[in-house]
């Protein structure tokens, strides 16, 4: 029992922590305005096909949003975590915290927990403001099925910030300064979801010559990485030969119900779901094996 209570006192602290944090108010705020932007813009997309075509629908607005929430939700993750161990280990704070009766992993828990609760926080307020921004522009009224998927898509995009919120404490449990925690998860940011793929299918390609070897080389390669798996379950699997989706075109495709989505996309939503749970006992055992004495 005194075990949860200092995980709870120590994620309350985290969580206000973060939330006193210019960093991290600065990037929430950038965070929202640029989904309330984008949201504005497919709001009055949704409001042509209404006027104009007369075939709303206001899913599709959240195609595009996709795109941008799954370029942020990484940052909040490592804006979080880069420096939640390092900095504490380089004041000395963390040596005055262990000489109280509290536990490594009671701190590393609780540091998670609060973490993971702004992140939770952030998203749901951003994405559901974003999502009222664009009834009102459109004036199409919104169903609980399409509020349900919305929702779904909140806990999605959490899960995909958590791996990245793992990754972060791991490095900055390694690492012996804070900007040296930062520049490493920038650099594992910017390779794993944007650089690497091209990379590889350039290279591959170089190798063999054929672009449909070189995609199929460049897939394998992808099913490990998150982004992929984030933006299937979100918006759909798309042909690299066509540029078309095919099947179902994620969680906000309403043409097939949840259950059909959930059957197409299960390995995408076991790995979301799962490695980050992987990389957060990671996260702990480093710590737990860390040298803190100096």
């Amino acid at each position: 029992m005194e075990n949860v209570s200092n995980i709870k006192v120590i994620a309350q602290k985290e969580f206000a922590d973060h939330l006193k944090s210019p960093v991290f108010l600065s990037f929430t705020a950038t965070f929202t305005l640029v989904i309330l932007a984008y949201s504005c813009l497919q709001g009055m997309a949704v409001e042509y096909t209404l006027n104009v075509l007369g075939n709303p629908d206001l899913m599709r607005g959240f195609e595009g949003v996709v795109q941008v929430v799954g370029r942020f939700a990484p940052i909040m993750g490592i804006v979080l975590g880069f420096d939640a161990i390092v900095k504490e280990i380089n004041s000395s704070s963390m040596n005055v915290l262990l000489t109280h009766p509290v536990f490594r992993d009671n701190i590393i828990l609780g540091k998670i927990l609060g973490s993971g609760s702004c992140i939770l926080l952030v998203l749901f307020f951003s994405i559901n403001l974003a999502t009222g921004v664009m009834l009102i522009i459109s004036g199409v009224p919104v169903t609980m099925q399409q509020i349900t998927r919305i929702e779904i898509f909140v806990f999605l995009t959490f899960f995909y910030a958590l791996f990245f919120l793992a990754i972060s404490l791991m490095i900055s449990t390694i690492a012996k300064k804070s900007n040296n925690s930062l520049m490493f998860n920038l650099i594992f940011w910017l390779v794993i979801t944007i650089l690497i793929a091209d990379l590889l299918f350039t290279v591959s390609l170089t190798l063999s010559g054929d672009s449909h070897s070189a995609q199929a080389q460049t897939q394998i390669f992808k099913n490990f990485l998150p982004d992929y798996h984030f933006t299937a379950t979100a918006a759909g699997i798309t042909d690299p030969n066509t540029g078309l989706t095919s099947g179902i075109s994620g969680i906000f495709d309403t043409r097939h119900t949840l259950r059909a989505w959930a059957g197409e996309f299960w390995p995408n939503l076991a790995y979301l779901f799962v490695m980050p749970g992987i990389l957060l006992i990671g996260a702990i055992l480093a710590f737990l094996k860390k040298d803190i004495t100096y």
